[in-house]
């Protein structure tokens, strides 16, 4: 009998390139930039797997050396709800009003922007940049999900954060899903950054079911290890093959 696939979202690391430097970063530098023919076989070899949703992701997608408008068009095309994970910086103009992107995976680490800019480092500027790009996003009710990277400088102040989030999304709300991910001290920043950032299972699981507690009106996830889910499967090419995370 054929395997049941039980993924429903896929996301796909174009390539590992970033314009910016996070303290936490879990990416490597050892996989490929994925080509344009690459990625729009990949999405059709979905496409047949029955994935629902893709994400693009990279680094930073929009630092990608292909055509990514393409890329969400075609897979708007075979049905695909696409969503982009960017760290906003290089957003083409009008983002907020593209109709083959259902959906920006966008950071938010804190309510406060020493917080948050002291674990992303962008010209000190990062948090206001992702609340302007929020604040537009919301004007056109375009749906976001949110990620937290849950790490020793900012987990005393994640209720603070989720109050901030919770009040963001009202009256009309936009906000599909917020990522709780727990730091892992791997990557070329969280390997050198382990330190000054990790908490124990337990802090983690202590933060995220206070959050938990709160009643928030949208799905809040918990991602302990952000590279195994149920639900998500990963894609990236690393020497010229194509890799999953769930074979690994």
């Amino acid at each position: 009998m054929p395997t049941i696939n039980p993924y429903n979202v896929a996301v796909i690391f174009l390539h590992p390139g970033c314009n910016m430097t996070c303290t936490f970063c879990i990416t490597e530098d050892n996989f490929d930039a994925i080509t344009q023919i690459q990625a729009i076989e990949l999405l059709r070899t979905l496409k047949k797997e029955n994935f629902d949703s893709v994400i693009f992701g990279g680094g930073e997608p929009f630092e990608w050396p292909g055509d990514l408008l393409a890329l969400t068009r075609e897979a708007k095309q075979l049905g695909f709800l696409v969503q982009i994970g960017t760290n906003a910086i290089a957003l083409p103009k009008d983002y907020q009003n593209i109709k083959s992107i259902d959906r920006y995976v966008l950071p938010l680490e804190s309510s406060v922007s020493v917080v948050h800019n002291k674990m992303r480092l962008y010209k000190n500027r990062h948090h206001q940049l992702i609340i302007d790009c929020l604040q537009q996003l919301r004007s056109v009710q375009k749906s976001v999900t949110l990620s937290t990277i849950v790490t020793k400088i900012n987990v005393d102040g994640l209720q603070s954060l989720a109050s901030f989030i919770k009040e963001f999304n009202s009256p009309q709300p936009f906000i599909h899903a917020w990522h709780l991910y727990k730091f892992i001290p791997q990557g070329r920043g969280g390997s050198l950054n382990a330190g000054d950032l990790i908490i124990s299972d337990q802090e983690y699981a202590k933060a995220c079911d206070g959050i938990q507690s709160m009643g928030l009106p949208f799905k809040i996830y918990q991602r302990k290890d952000m590279y195994h889910s149920k639900t998500v499967d990963f894609f990236w090419y690393e020497h010229g093959q194509l890799r999953r995370a769930s074979k690994k």
